[in-house]
């Protein structure tokens, strides 16, 4: 008598592993339990042992013996569909990791900071992009220092491209790749000398500040103060960058003896060049966004001494994906021939 088909409640699954699966579908293939073992390279009492575990586990005869051999009862049939898929699936579970590995599928996720979202990163995830289209890449906005370590450090992003330096954190390891030279960006028709611009004549405007700018901001804010006393003038600068620059000391409390800049604060770095070329404000940007804005007529000039920002990865200390490996490895590229280029090449 044919017992409950499997799947009606009340009975487990009929098969505890995919190689049960595979054996029940070894008999119904071969129509029989001796040419099954003969094709599984099994003995014939353990694959009988284990087609009637399977039974057991479906609570239902799968097979009934006939004059040409073993065939499915009905309740065997309607197993038959099932356990195809679930070998399918392995195979195809098999075939995703293996495209991933070879990078032909998956995904790559990326964290990093605005200010090196044009130069360099777009430049390498399009490299990355053309050699290996079938791999989706993905890039978080880090607002601050802060989020981007965290997204690091809990695992929830594998590789970061950042500003340096970034405050330290255990378990993570940063390599410095390149740096931005920093421009002074201004409105279009604004009259100023030929050449670089001195920290003093920038501490002369009110600047497009952004609210977040993270280590570019302050790496700028030293480099500048460091040029202004190197020139004599005896101020104290807090400075930052159109990515980044403002008034604030960290932790938000305003400096004090330090002439206030940021006649303009947005969160966001892409509204910089809007807020220059309509005529809110100058911005310290890098060179990239400085052509952009010169394109469009804005006047730029470089800093002099000049300042330069530097940039590179942050990342755990642990084997990256496959995909990231090579990423990194594409970025590294990228950064070396922006740099045999000189500041600003391939922008």
């Amino acid at each position: 008598m044919v017992g409950p088909l499997p799947g009606e409640p009340g009975r487990g699954a009929p098969f505890t592993g995919l190689r049960q699966a595979e054996y029940f579908l070894a008999v119904v293939d071969s129509g029989g339990i001796t040419a099954a073992a003969r094709r599984l390279h099994v003995a014939q009492p353990s694959l009988s042992q284990t087609v009637r575990a399977i039974e057991r586990q479906a609570g239902a005869e799968l097979f009934e013996r006939t004059p040409h051999g073993v065939v499915p009862t009905p309740a065997g049939r309607a197993l038959v569909g099932p356990a195809r898929r679930l070998l399918e699936a392995r195979r195809a579970a098999g075939r995703a990791v293996a495209d991933v590995a070879s990078l032909r599928a998956g995904r790559l996720e990326l964290v990093a900071h605005a200010s090196v979202t044009a130069d360099p990163l777009a430049r390498a995830v399009g490299r990355f992009r053309r050699a290996y289209p079938g791999v989706g890449v993905l890039v978080e906005d880090a607002p601050d220092d802060d989020e981007l370590v965290y997204a690091l450090a809990d695992g929830r992003r594998e590789l970061a491209v950042v500003s340096l330096p970034l405050p330290p954190a255990p378990g993570l390891v940063t390599e410095k790749l390149g740096h931005h030279d920093i421009w002074l960006a201004m409105a279009p028709g604004t009259v100023i000398a030929p050449g670089p611009v001195s920290p003093a004549e920038v501490s002369a405007m009110p600047l497009v500040a952004v609210l977040h700018g993270g280590s570019a901001r302050h790496a700028i804010r030293r480099a500048l103060a460091d040029a202004g006393h190197e020139e004599g003038t005896g101020r104290q600068r807090n400075t930052g960058h159109g990515q980044g620059a403002g008034h604030e000391r960290d932790g938000g409390e305003p400096a004090r003896a330090v002439r206030s800049w940021a006649g303009v604060v947005t969160p966001r770095l892409g509204s910089v060049i809007p807020l220059v070329l309509t005529g809110a404000g100058a911005a310290l940007v890098d060179r990239w966004y400085a052509e952009r804005i010169a394109e469009q007529g804005g006047v730029v000039r470089p800093l002099g001494p000049p300042v330069r920002a530097p940039f590179g990865v942050a990342r755990r200390r642990e084997p990256l994906s496959p995909a990231c490996r090579v990423f990194l490895d594409i970025l590294r590229e990228t950064c070396a021939a922006r740099s045999a280029g000189g500041p600003g090449a391939g922008a």
